[in-house]
């Protein structure tokens, strides 16, 4: 998945590659300012991604591997990115001050995306999904619930008003 993200993004492979972990964009994360947790900087949460990107893809650092900080994706390293990915909104304030013009809202976003090549997901993303392919809609709500629940509104809106509405 990585791979094919590396071809398919230019950028991607751009930021992958020309962060200079100056911290820049550390003091702009809410959550880094509201935890104190360095992994929720934006640098280290790109970094957790960098990491198994080094192991693989560079060439010099393929040959020198553990002098560039690079990691195996291990089990230990997927329950951390699953932590740390989903802590981030992308408000892209981090991206805002980044010296480099790194997005790094869009290295969460790619280890989300990689995440969910794996299974690993989050039922709040997952059940409205499965919700919308079994009765169409988000909340799950089957089609005759969904007209009762159209009919009680209109006759509180009847109630409160005095006007009657004749949904169709």
């Amino acid at each position: 998945g990585l791979r094919d993200r590396l071809k398919r993004f230019r950028s991607f492979k751009l930021f992958m590659d020309a962060c200079v972990r100056c911290g820049a964009c550390a003091d702009k994360c809410h959550f880094f300012l509201g935890t104190g947790d360095p992994k929720n900087m934006p640098v280290v949460r790109a970094e957790l991604l960098r990491s198994v990107y080094r192991n693989d893809f560079p060439l010099a650092e393929k040959i020198f591997k553990g002098f560039a900080g690079s990691r195996k994706l291990t089990p230990e390293v997927i329950k951390e990115w699953h932590m740390y990915f989903n802590q981030c909104t992308e408000c892209r304030r981090c991206s805002v001050f980044c010296p480099m013009g790194i997005d790094t809202a869009e290295i969460t976003i790619m280890g989300r995306e990689l995440l969910n090549l794996i299974g690993v997901n989050n039922n709040w993303i997952l059940a409205p999904v499965a919700n919308c392919n079994r009765t169409g809609n988000h909340l799950g709500i089957e089609p005759h619930t969904f007209v009762q629940n159209i009919e009680s509104l209109a006759d509180d809106i009847e109630d409160l008003t005095g006007v009657t509405v004749h949904p169709t």
